[in-house]
């Protein structure tokens, strides 16, 4: 370790998304900061979505279970007894390398699963606490939504939401035919100009 990374303020372990953020708003006040990370940097050139054979790609070498990725800088994980796995990668960016963009917020009920299904634990904080760092997050991230989805609190977006698309607009349709609610995903990929 060099002596400027030794005289760092502040030690985060993983620049995926939370760390990223944190490492940024801690540096932009002054604070030296570092961040260690398992693996190196992944050029988007590499990403499987800019080969033919994608799809295999994404059953293997860009698996969402690193177990079945099996890189060197993935470990084992035993999830066996677990109802969900968490997806994982090592690089620099975490688990947004094989992120979509899709930015959604925990709904205020998240926070009281115990106390509504009687699972689990209620957090000890609830959505309202939380909402002003989500509403700062996603003006520094720059994500676009359309505000006034009635499953959410308000929500207001700097930038329309992306455009459906043909797949989109089939399921939004079949969505209407059962009467099912629906609402264009919040994407952290600008639709505008966006300065945040």
């Amino acid at each position: 370790m060099s002596d400027q990374q030794s005289n760092a303020d502040v030690l985060i372990v993983g620049a995926g998304p939370s760390g990223a953020v944190t490492a940024h708003t801690l540096a932009e006040r002054g604070f030296k900061v570092v961040c260690l990370e398992q693996g190196d940097w992944v050029s988007p050139t590499d990403f499987p979505s800019n080969r033919r054979e994608f799809e295999l790609l994404l059953h293997k070498k860009w698996s969402w279970n690193q177990n079945t990725r099996g890189r060197p800088e993935d470990y084992p994980l035993n999830a066996d007894d677990s109802a969900i796995i968490p997806i994982m990668f090592s690089a620099v960016g975490g688990s947004s390398v094989l992120f979509g963009a899709q930015w959604m917020r925990l709904q205020p009920s998240d926070f009281r699963v115990h106390s509504l299904d009687g699972i689990c634990d209620d957090w000890p904080i609830d959505y309202w606490e939380l909402e002003p760092y989500y509403n700062r997050v996603d003006k520094f991230l720059g994500v676009a939504g359309l505000s006034g989805d009635p499953a959410y609190p308000h929500i207001e977006y700097d930038m329309p939401p992306h455009p459906l698309g043909k797949g989109g607009m089939l399921a939004a349709g079949a969505l209407n035919k059962l009467g099912w609610h629906w609402w264009p995903s919040d994407i952290a990929v600008a639709t505008t100009e966006y300065e945040s």
